[in-house]
């Protein structure tokens, strides 16, 4: 007589067509210790919402939608399921509603030309997360990726370059995918890389192919060509704050992009598994530095949010080195793309002169806080994502094999860049210290219409740091006590 075991209840999987993560086994590649299903459901349930009713973007002009970004860095950094529900409930009033287009358009964007057609086009974005659906799920994600991401065909190229535009979220959300094993959330990638602009373009492959007419000049390092790009003056002196809202591609690369393009041929990593790992590292390090070391004398502490998007960008690079997927010239694509477009967004950022000082020097104002009270810190600040982003990153960098000798900085200071950090944004919770430029508030709030919370983010971070005027909002740095005495004895 034929009998049977019942089975049981059994925990939903991740697919193309559900987000499902688990502590054990999607914890992420940089997380906290203790993490727990709880948070894990929480997390996929919000994800789940956020896939069915919200669009990448809530605005055209490129504001993103940080959802998955933020609760899955929330998830790794051991936040508890009502602080991820309070963190989704702050940002998710201003999300834009998806598009929903016919399913027959999933099938028509089968057609190569009509796929062509459509890039490029925000409304687009449903189809295309519909269409990438479908294809991983009968592929799988290695095949979809390396055809639309890496085969080096007319569409591939300008998916790929445009996975690089919009402060880098397309390139981020892929990382994020990978790193927690999650399919739909690539196929979120592809679609919101689909419809972003194609501005990187008018770097990234002429750049491809300058390196390739001179294979044989020698590589320089990150650091360097920055320091190249500094001396510089007509490319420092390029952006301006009255250049248009996107002063990288409308300002710096309107301006200069071909004298900038030979600086950039100058990076160049060898496709071999030993290069990759070195250079990734000092990809990210170097990151890290350029992000906590940009800063004003005379002002406040603050990180630049258009570089910051370098740092959160750079977790992922090694995630990327070990799919064994990826070949090894693709990865060696990806970083020389990573860092030309770093080295972009420093020159758009006005080759702000870096103080390492700062960073090493630096006094916390919580100086006894590990990393397991920066972790909690970054998780319950109010903001729609990006200091719980910077702080993982940097968790990650200190993770790293040391830095090279002559790098301005140690292991150990990358402690120091998440403290100033957390420092900086929580200043605007201190009496009297939010305080909204007029200038802001006409433009953002009641010519965008924005909510109060992109307001907040418009003024908690400074922006184009480099450039002339960037930091006159921000308030003087305090005297301290040695210095103010000094200044008495002068007197």
């Amino acid at each position: 007589m034929f009998t049977s075991t019942p089975l049981g209840p059994t925990r939903p999987q991740s697919s193309p067509y559900n987000i499902q993560l688990s502590a054990d086994e999607t914890p992420g590649d940089t997380h906290v210790e203790g993490l727990t299903q709880q948070s894990a459901d929480r997390v996929s349930e919000l994800l789940m919402i956020n896939y069915a009713r919200y669009h990448t973007l809530f605005d055209a002009v490129g504001f993103h939608n940080h959802t998955v970004h933020h609760l899955l860095t929330l998830f790794a950094l051991g936040a508890t399921p009502d602080e991820i529900r309070a963190m989704y409930d702050l940002n998710i009033g201003y999300q834009s509603l998806v598009q929903y287009r016919p399913a027959s358009v999933v099938v028509q964007l089968k057609d190569r030309s009509f796929f062509k057609q459509c890039i490029g086009d925000l409304s687009y974005y449903d189809s295309f997360l519909r269409y990438f659906q479908d294809e991983i799920a009968q592929r799988g994600v290695p095949d979809v990726v390396n055809e639309y991401l890496f085969a080096n065909d007319e569409i591939s190229n300008d998916i790929l370059g445009r996975m690089h535009s919009g402060f880098l979220h397309p390139m981020i959300h892929l990382g994020c995918a990978l790193e927690f094993n999650q399919p739909l959330l690539v196929a979120e990638a592809l679609a919101a890389g689909c419809v972003h602009d194609d501005w990187p373009n008018s770097f990234l492959f002429p750049t491809e192919e300058m390196q390739a007419a001179h294979s044989e000049a020698p590589s320089k390092s990150m650091l360097d060509i920055m320091d190249q790009l500094h001396s510089d003056p007509v490319i420092r002196n390029a952006v301006q704050l009255t250049d248009p809202i996107n002063k990288i591609s409308d300002g710096l690369l309107a301006k200069v992009r071909e004298k900038l393009i030979p600086y950039l041929a100058q990076y160049r990593v060898s496709p071999t598994e030993e290069e990759l790992a070195q250079q990734t590292t000092d990809m990210v390090h170097t990151c890290a530095y350029m992000v906590g070391a940009a800063q004003s004398p005379g002002k406040v502490e603050a990180l630049d949010f258009v570089m910051l998007h370098t740092l959160t960008l750079s977790i992922f690079y090694t995630t990327f080195l070990a799919q064994d997927w990826i070949s090894q010239s693709n990865k060696a694509r990806l970083l020389h793309f990573k860092v030309w477009g770093d080295l972009v967004t420093y020159a758009g950022c006005g080759c702000a002169t870096l103080y390492a000082d700062r960073i090493t020097g630096y006094t916390p104002k919580r100086p006894t806080d590990g990393w397991t009270e920066i972790a909690h810190r970054a998780s319950v600040y109010g903001d729609d994502g990006h200091i719980s982003k910077v702080t993982r990153a940097l968790l990650h960098a200190q993770g790293l094999p040391d830095p090279r000798p002559e790098f301005p900085l140690r292991k150990e200071d990358f402690i120091k860049i998440a403290h100033l950090g957390l420092d900086s944004v929580e200043r605007m919770l201190e009496p009297e210290q939010y305080k909204v430029p007029e200038s802001i508030r006409k433009k953002v709030g009641e010519e965008m219409g924005q909510d109060e919370e992109i307001i907040r983010v418009m003024v908690r971070w400074v922006r184009w740091c480099g450039v002339e005027g960037a930091w006159d909002e921000f308030p003087d740095k305090p005297v301290s006590g040695n210095a103010a005495a000094r200044l008495v004895d002068m007197d």
